[in-house]
């Protein structure tokens, strides 16, 4: 989980899968983290996410109304998010420049 403001990294797990169950553990990390897990926050955090499968699914909704967050999808086939994260923890940099557009032979 990253904070949208400040680039800082709040809270991360690395998972095989891609499951509602990964987004939510990785969540209850960051709130913890963040302090907002046991504070009174006038202001809940939001989740800015894709519309990958984990994010879609009705158990993270759920989970997230309980938190009384909300969620906000950015548009499909649009990569600003992803772009954007990527700029912003210098990640193309960090891809040695022989993988960079490497294109898959089928």
């Amino acid at each position: 989980m990253l904070d949208d403001f400040s680039r800082y990294i709040i809270a991360w797990k690395l998972c095989s899968t891609m499951r509602a169950e990964d987004v939510t553990d990785t969540l209850d990390l960051a709130l913890v983290a963040s302090g907002c897990a046991s504070a009174n926050v006038h202001h809940r955090p939001r989740l800015l996410s894709d519309n990958g499968p984990c994010y879609i699914a009705g158990e993270l909704a759920e989970y997230i109304e309980a938190q009384r967050m909300s969620h906000v999808r950015g548009a499909p086939l649009a990569g600003a998010n992803v772009e954007s994260l990527g700029r912003a923890n210098n990640l193309v940099d960090a891809i040695p420049r022989g993988f960079r557009n490497r294109r898959v032979k089928s």
